[in-house]
């Protein structure tokens, strides 16, 4: 048994590959990525037999295929520009893949691969993070409780009580984030997908204790590309995704891309061609919390589904809490991304997951089984009614 992940001595990588090492001692873990020593001396520090190293970039077909060579499952930690093209080696090499997530359009994109991998007989789980991810799983479990579904929103936001010593936190990549900041959100409006404008829409929504309410902007994300169309037949017809980011996050963030650093059109400075975003994202990815921080934070999850049950009106709001992975200081909005892609690959795994082709988690992953994954890893679900 192998798992491969590329990206894997990445920000996101480093977290999946840490849950594979402790939870899954009888296969083989691959670290992969561009840089051949970067790989080895990452999958060295665990000093584990069954954690290896080695090259992998995905334009390179002889470095995939060697990496993927005996492999059941393909975890795909690199940056959601790369989905597609990573997506055709796993198919390419018969393996199973899982992803984090394309930012919609990319998802939508990856989408149309089904009957390759179908035919194959493989199975290709689109964003397995955190949201998306979870929060689909979140979705499909609280739908069960439906006879019919009218409007299911999704939304996140973070308690964080660290005392960082630096003027800005970078929370995952800076490339999506300014995405996420500038791009168009696709929002479910009477049964039809619109646009609206980044940020927009302001909503103080509730959380537990110790949060409370929080404002959550619409942004785009790709639970907006699977959940519309995996419950349309219940009648889903308003879908939405916001995110909860600090305050003073949003207002830095807003600062960068208003003062043209979020772009990609060239400039010149001197006689060199540079391009802001790529020189903003290098500047910016220095800001990434020091291993000499002790984090201490919390993130929420939050699906809110609407809808009807034997004939009357119905609300459930189903959420998902992490902590701090204080064992290896991991914040909680990291560690409860990273988690998903180890528990669903191992699934795969022990044939948990029989679905083949091109799928979403909320078609897919036993939520019951899930839970109970999350839960050993101090991440719980709970519900409540209204």
């Amino acid at each position: 048994m192998k798992i491969v992940v590329l990206g894997g001595y990445g920000e996101m990588g480093q977290i999946i590959v840490t849950d594979l090492a402790e939870t899954f001692k009888r296969g083989t873990i691959v670290v992969a990525g561009r840089n051949r020593d970067k790989a080895i001396a990452f999958a060295n520090s665990f000093h584990l037999k069954n954690v290896v190293g080695t090259a992998a970039n995905s334009a390179n077909n002889m470095q995939m295929k060697n990496a993927l060579k005996d492999a059941d499952v393909l975890i795909n930690a690199t940056n959601y520009y790369s989905n597609i093209e990573v997506m055709r080696q796993a198919l390419k090499n018969n393996v199973n893949y899982i992803d984090l997530g394309g930012l919609y359009w990319t998802t939508k994109k990856q989408l149309k691969l089904h009957s390759g991998f179908k035919k194959k007989g493989l199975v290709a789980i689109l964003g397995c993070g955190s949201t998306p991810g979870i929060t689909n799983i979140l979705a499909e479990y609280g739908a069960r409780r439906f006879d019919r579904i009218t409007s299911l929103d999704v939304s996140f936001a973070d308690k964080d009580y660290t005392q960082y010593n630096q003027p800005f936190v970078v929370p995952y990549s800076m490339q999506t984030v300014f995405d996420e900041f500038t791009k168009d959100p696709p929002i479910l409006r009477k049964g039809r997908i619109m646009f609206a404008k980044p940020l927009s829409d302001p909503k103080h929504i509730g959380f537990p204790k110790p949060l409370g309410k929080a404002i959550c902007r619409l942004s785009i994300h790709s639970e907006l590309a699977s959940l519309p169309r995996v419950f349309h037949e219940k009648g889903i017809r308003e879908c939405s995704f916001r995110g909860g980011w600090d305050e003073d996050f949003v207002r830095k963030v807003k600062f960068l891309i208003d003062s043209g650093f979020a772009s990609e059109n060239p400039i010149i400075v001197g006689k060199r061609e540079m391009v802001p975003r790529s020189m903003a994202v290098a500047l910016l990815n220095r800001f990434m919390p020091s291993s000499k921080v002790k984090i201490n934070d919390m993130e929420f999850l939050r699906v809110e589904i609407r809808g009807m049950k034997n004939g009357k009106q119905k609300k459930l709001v189903v959420y998902c809490q992490a902590f701090t992975n204080k064992r290896h200081n991991i914040p909680a909005g990291s560690w409860d991304t990273g988690v998903p892609p180890s528990i669903i690959a191992q699934e795969i795994i022990k044939k948990q997951e029989v679905v083949k082709g091109v799928v979403t988690p909320e078609q897919c992953i036993n939520p019951a089984l899930f839970f109970k994954a999350l839960k050993r890893r101090n991440i719980r679900v709970f519900t409540r009614n209204s």
